[in-house]
């Protein structure tokens, strides 16, 4: 996978820290990564309509 370089500022840097810490990764690199995918699956469900709840066809949006 190619690298790709970026300028954070301080309060980017600070956020990715966060990030990391919280989700216990070693590196700003793995923050990064692990944000992307996350933005990719939550981006993936709402094209593919997954994760809605079953929903009851009603007359109106009202039941009957």
């Amino acid at each position: 996978m190619p690298d790709h370089h970026i300028t954070l500022t301080d309060a980017e840097h600070a956020m990715l820290d966060r990030v990391r810490r919280a989700q216990g990764l070693t590196s700003i690199a793995q923050a990064v990564t692990w944000l992307t995918k996350v933005r990719l699956r939550k981006d993936m469900d709402m094209v593919t309509g997954r994760r809605r709840g079953p929903r009851l066809a009603t007359s109106g949006g009202k039941q009957q």
